[in-house]
């Protein structure tokens, strides 16, 4: 395990302008921390991604929610985990999606975890029976390569 360098944590609600402002505020933070260019979309395609999924299907109720956010920046790596305690929910059981063929054969959703899942390493754990812990591993300064997402 490497040291970590550096640490942002956020707790939002499960509300879309909260998870904007929480996006804007670790794309700041990133920026300042000197993250390059291709690691920072990245980031802030990771962290849009898993939020909404948490937004959309986390909660069959229309109560207010805390999701806890952090992000850690080691010398290779930045860790981005999640927590919510929303429906026990594993990325990595969400079915493949289809990527062959015309935009007209395929079905809508899925693909936003399986960009995630291409660019980095995900882990997933039920706390205590309640809480959705989800990290995603980047590594810090990838180059992405078209034939990564064909």
């Amino acid at each position: 395990m490497e040291k970590v360098l550096d640490k942002l944590e956020k707790r939002f609600r499960n509300k879309l302008p909260a998870l904007e402002g929480a996006i804007e505020e670790s794309v700041a933070w990133l920026t300042q921390k000197g993250v390059g260019p291709q690691s920072l979309y990245l980031a802030r395609f990771t962290i849009e991604e898993m939020g909404t999924n948490i937004l959309k299907y986390a909660y069959k109720d229309d109560l207010a929610h805390e999701i806890f956010l952090s992000l850690s920046i080691t010398s290779s790596h930045l860790m981005i985990v999640f927590e919510d305690d929303g429906h026990e929910f594993n990325p990595l059981h969400a079915p493949q999606p289809k990527t062959s063929g015309g935009i007209e054969e395929r079905s809508p959703g899925g693909l936003g975890i399986w960009l995630v899942q291409k660019f980095g390493e995900i882990d997933y754990s039920r706390i205590d029976a309640r809480i959705n812990r989800v990290k995603v591993s980047l590594r810090l300064d990838c180059v992405i390569q078209s034939e990564d997402i064909l």
